[in-house]
């Protein structure tokens, strides 16, 4: 198995409590060891080079601050140690940037452990072949059940100075006409209040999220999916393992070629490994990297043309407003258990934004979202030869039509509370086209078929966000859980 996030880990239990001997390979660390200061991970705010994969600067989502870039602070407050394997990575295709965790664990150690359930008419739209019921409950409820979802308190949640900026943000929401989604969270609530209790180191409430928070994230899959396969006994994880090539021999047997680095960098090993079934879960951009690279280079040749194809974002954006002086974010955050703008229901322009603040203490008077709109628009991944690489083609165009789509939402909210937007906060850019959710590439009943089979090859598949058509419509990571687990379900019983 390639890959360690929400569908490798999924796939990993599953086949161990199946019985099925799998090696997992993951290019990233296993992030289970304190350094120096006591702490496996970094804060966002001075972050050092455990926040970026073989990175100087931080990866960083915001990227200023009045005038201030993160590049300037990181440059101010250099780094005691060198260049490394970090936990997360940035990317620019096209006309946008996409952010994705590198580590056992994947993006579920880097994101805001927003818990965010599909409407079953997002679920229709993404699987018209799904049972809505079914989906939202069997396998979502396993999900959740196996990440260890948990809800805010909400008596806390009203009066606790850490969710003052979302209290604003709720009532600025519903002053423009739109309802709210109180998320779960794969973070604990019960630790979070024990952190503001002072009873409990502090994590989620001093800086901590974006690149792994060192307590309080219970259901990150490192320590829920991961832990629990290698507890079959069947499962075996080897990290820091760079999967160069597939293929397939004409015995049956796939091949992986591989390649063994240290936390910084130094080349240890090259091994081949061989294996009769071979699942790809390397997230968007690995999995359709192995997959062309194997297609346009002749070792998987048989591959379909629509691998690479219903690439898309997710509908992401990133913007900010101002906040009234009468309505101030607070000098103290919570970077995990946002809450949501929710218009899902809106037929024409439906939304679903994720609000935060910004860590840091001192009042900023700010709010900021990460914006899901709607758009049709989808691109190709292509591979170049000549560099290795993988390309995404995303116009100008696409970000675009994703700003007239945020526009129409933001606009509204903006002048309903008298407010501007905040250009700083995007070195210059009142929108920005970040994306922390990237889906397709290997579109299921396209390049696949229902349960991640590659078309043309036996006892090869897909169980990651490469199966979703571009675009589900809030924050994916549960819809990615339950969706391998259908699938790995289906495969192991034989279904088609």
């Amino acid at each position: 198995m390639i890959g360690s996030g929400y569908g490798g880990g999924v796939s990993a239990l599953r086949l161990g409590q199946a019985g099925v001997e799998t090696l997992i390979l993951e290019r990233g660390r296993l992030w289970d060891t304190p350094d120096a200061d006591g702490k496996r991970f970094t804060k966002m705010l001075p972050a050092d080079t455990r926040a970026g994969w073989f990175s100087d600067v931080p990866p960083s989502i915001v990227t200023s601050f009045r005038g201030v870039s993160i590049d300037a602070v990181a440059a101010h407050n250099p780094s005691s140690q060198p260049k490394q394997a970090g936990i997360c990575e940035k990317v620019t295709h096209g006309a946008h940037h996409v952010f994705h965790g590198v580590g056992v664990g994947g993006g579920s150690m880097v994101n805001a452990a927003i818990a965010a359930i599909p409407t079953p008419d997002q679920v229709r739209a993404a699987f018209p072949d799904i049972d809505p019921t079914e989906f939202l409950g069997t396998y979502m409820d396993r999900a959740r059940t196996a990440l260890r979802i948990s809800y805010r308190n909400m008596d806390w949640f009203e009066q606790t100075p850490y969710f003052q900026y979302a209290r604003v943000g709720r009532a600025y929401a519903q002053t423009a006409g739109y309802k709210v989604d109180y998320n779960g969270s794969a973070y604990s609530f019960d630790y979070m209040m024990r952190e503001a209790n002072g009873e409990v180191p502090l994590s989620a409430l001093d800086w901590e999220c974006q690149f792994g928070n060192n307590y309080g994230r219970d259901g990150s899959v490192d320590q829920t999916y991961i832990a629990a396969a290698i507890k079959t006994g069947k499962v075996t994880l080897q990290p820091l393992t760079e999967v160069t090539g597939i293929r397939r021999e004409r015995s049956g047997e796939y091949v992986v070629s591989t390649r063994r680095i240290d936390r910084w960098g130094a080349e240890q090993s090259r091994d081949e490994f061989g294996c009769d079934q071979l699942y790809l879960a390397a997230g968007v951009l690995g999995t359709n990297q192995l997959l062309l690279r194997a297609r346009d280079t002749g070792t998987l040749s048989d591959l379909s043309d629509e691998i690479g194809r219903g690439y898309g974002n997710n509908g992401d954006l990133m913007l900010a407003h101002n906040l009234k002086d009468s309505d101030p974010a607070g000098t103290k955050q919570s970077l995990l258990g946002m809450i949501n703008l929710d218009g899902r229901d809106d037929p024409v322009n439906p939304v679903y934004a994720s609000m935060f603040s910004l860590p840091l203490p001192i009042e900023t008077h700010a709010l900021g979202y990460y914006v899901m709109v709607k758009t049709g628009d989808r691109s190709d991944i292509t591979f170049d030869k000549a560099s290795d690489s993988i390309r995404i083609d995303w116009p100008q165009s696409h970000t675009d039509h994703l700003i007239e789509r945020a526009k129409i939402v933001f606009d509204k909210l903006t002048a309903a509370n008298g407010v501007d937007y905040r250009d700083d906060l995007f070195s210059g850019e009142a929108f920005a086209s970040n994306t922390v959710h990237p889906l397709g590439g290997c579109v299921r009943g396209k390049a696949t078929d229902a349960f991640g089979r590659v078309n043309g090859y036996d006892n090869l598949f897909v169980n990651d966000a490469s199966l979703i058509p571009g675009y589900i419509g809030c924050n994916p990571y549960m819809s990615i859980t339950a969706l391998a687990e259908r699938n790995i379900e289906g495969i192991l019983a034989g279904r088609h």
